[in-house]
């Protein structure tokens, strides 16, 4: 069943080669794919095929499968022969780490095969020393005897290849070379990239993945701009690695993914949630259908003319921004030069608000007065404060400004009232000369009745926000405990500019996974979740996890079917504890570094 959701238009995206996945496009003459992995360990194959059809019901369009070891890869047929029967016939691929020799295998029962430069060719030992120029290239060569086996497969059984980077798992040579960085991200696909170009291998997507949204989008641009160097083309594969759960996980991979989507960035994507896979589908959807609207609102509002004009900037490739996408380029992206900016102060508050100042929470004073015992909003704006505030709704914009109007507001806040901010905010520059913008932005927030249904917007503020172009946010309701409050402490945490509460990253769970990954992310998660500030990571295999949680504060690690690690930063400090008791020794690490807080300590502080 083909994606239902309308292609973004054609002139706001990236060109890519289209790449087949077995009868499925993948590019920009194609539509966005959406995509899922199983969660089922791949030998069980009545819960393989039981995820199967609830991801064929939700419309997946294409289902990746661990292959850990032989026996998984020997029970793809009979996998097959049962989705034969239900009559299901979406493309499969299969998910490769640490056995080359498993991914030349997998070229014929597979449509296509992910594998991970990282630990392909390389095992990681966490080495530290200085490769020569003659000790790289040596390197190189050896990674393309190693490919060799692949490359030939792939062309033989006509299946396609992703290159997905992960963060957290790059390769010694990388990390020593490059650094824990997004570079290091690029150059380690690159690697690989290029030796496939070499022999004429084109059928290649391309993922750089990472826990932390930012990470993760910087990654991203750079391999475009990259790619655009050496005249590259290649579809891209979008999500935020382990994302975690519930509104957390929709809203950072809403961040990530659809702050890339509205640059015109991205061919296929995964949501990936520690839930059933069946529940990513619908949050994916979510993301594609609201960034659709935002484009559809800028082909519809700027001429075909003006988005075709080229933007030079200075050490961009010009074939990056040739999509005339207005959210495309960095130059959109970099906060602008604001030493000569004075911050807002509101009255009678005292809130600060600018570009040097703390990204601010606040929200209009109600009849109610609701307490804010955690202070979750910075002020809350009296109606005085309207003096102070500029405020401009989307009817403004379409009817055209008029810049000598806004000598008077040098000093004031810009509020804007609008769907798209990310759009309303870049027509509001085309009308405004920026001597006279008003540099103080803010967003009021509408008044909510789920988190799921403003996806979209989490994307749009999300981007507005990384790239510093937005101050603050105001809620129209003054309780804290608001779903419009709570939608924003969430956007807030994931976009990095504020904490309030525990910051969990937890893979979606694989084959790999040793333990009840879900129910021990919701349990850690309520147990935890108050200790505002500290990063938490729930891993359910080594595949990713010391990697990925490189910058958590404490890591729950499987380690073996019930056994479990436990990390204090990137130290293993306790050993294959028993899953039954890890959690409590998890409390027993926190409170011994002194960072525990009682629930009820924490909800006075």
């Amino acid at each position: 069943m083909q994606n239902t959701l309308l292609m973004i238009a054609e002139v706001l995206r990236r060109k890519t080669r289209t790449v087949m996945v077995g009868k499925v496009g993948v590019g920009s003459n194609e539509p966005i794919r959406i995509q899922s992995m199983l969660t089922s360990e791949t030998t069980d194959l009545d819960g393989v095929i039981r995820e199967i059809r609830a991801l064929d019901q939700a419309s997946c369009e294409m289902i990746r499968i661990t292959i850990p070891n032989r026996k998984a890869l020997d029970a793809i047929p009979e996998i097959r022969r049962r989705m034969s029967e239900d009559g299901i016939e979406r493309p499969l691929i299969a998910d490769i780490h640490f056995n080359p020799q498993l991914a030349v295998d997998s070229c014929e029962p597979f449509e296509k095969v992910r594998i991970n430069p990282g630990n392909y060719a390389d095992r990681k030992k966490f080495e530290i020393r200085e490769y020569s120029e003659l000790q790289y290239a040596e390197e190189l060569e050896r990674i393309e005897e190693v490919l060799m086996p692949l490359l030939k497969n792939l062309k033989s059984y006509q299946r396609s290849l992703r290159i997905g980077a992960n963060h957290g798992s790059l390769s010694d040579r990388i990390m020593n070379r490059y650094g824990d960085t997004p570079e290091g991200m690029v150059q380690s696909a690159l690697e690989f990239l290029r030796i496939f170009k070499k022999y004429n291998f084109h059928d290649t997507i391309l993922s750089m993945k990472s826990s932390n949204p930012l990470v993760m989008k910087e990654a991203y641009r750079l391999l475009v701009l990259r790619m655009e160097e050496e005249s590259m083309d290649y579809p891209l594969h979008l999500g935020v690695t382990e994302a975690g759960n519930a509104s957390e996980g929709r809203i950072k991979s809403a961040v990530g993914i659809g702050g890339l989507l509205c640059q015109g960035l991205g061919d296929t994507i995964r949501v990936s949630l520690t839930e059933p896979a069946e529940n990513e589908i619908p949050a994916a959807k979510a993301i594609l259908r609201d960034v659709e609207a935002l484009m559809n609102s800028v082909s519809g509002n700027i001429s075909h003319a003006s988005l075709s004009e080229k933007k030079e900037v200075p050490g961009e490739s010009s074939a990056y921004l040739s999509t005339g996408n207005p959210f495309f380029s960095r130059a959109n992206l970099r906060t602008e030069n604001f030493d000569d900016v004075e911050t807002i102060m509101l009255k009678p508050s005292g809130c600060r608000i600018g570009p040097r100042e703390s990204f601010k929470l606040m929200a209009w004073a109600g009849k109610n007065s609701y307490p804010d015992p955690l202070k979750v909003f910075d002020a809350r704006l009296e109606e005085s404060t309207q003096e102070q505030i500029l405020a401009l709704e989307d009817h403004a914009i379409e009817a055209g400004l008029n810049e000598v109007n806004f000598e008077e507001f040098r000093s004031k806040i810009l509020l804007l009232k609008s769907q798209n901010p990310l759009f309303s905010l870049q027509k509001f520059k085309q009308w405004v000369s920026p001597k006279l913008m008003p540099l103080m932005v803010g967003f009021e927030l509408p008044v909510m009745d789920s988190v799921e249904d403003h996806l979209g917007l989490a994307a749009e503020l999300g981007e507005l926000i990384t790239s510093g172009q937005l101050h603050a946010l105001v809620c129209k309701e003054d309780d804290p405990e608001s779903i419009s409050a709570c939608f924003a402490k969430i956007l807030m945490q994931a976009a990095r500019v504020r904490m309030f509460q525990a910051d969990f990253i937890s893979c979606p769970s694989c084959g790999r996974t040793f333990f009840d990954l879900q129910q021990t992310t919701n349990l850690i998660k309520q147990r935890t979740a108050h200790l505002t500030g500290i990063k938490i990571a729930v891993m359910g295999c080594v595949v990713n996890g010391p990697g990925e949680m490189a910058d958590a504060d404490y890591g729950y690690v499987g380690a073996g079917p019930g056994k479990i690690h436990l990390y204090h930063g990137q130290q293993c400090v306790e050993r294959n504890i028993s899953s039954q008791v890890a959690v409590e020794r998890l409390i027993e690490l926190i409170r011994s570094e002194g960072q525990w807080i009682d629930p009820a300590e924490a909800s006075t502080a």
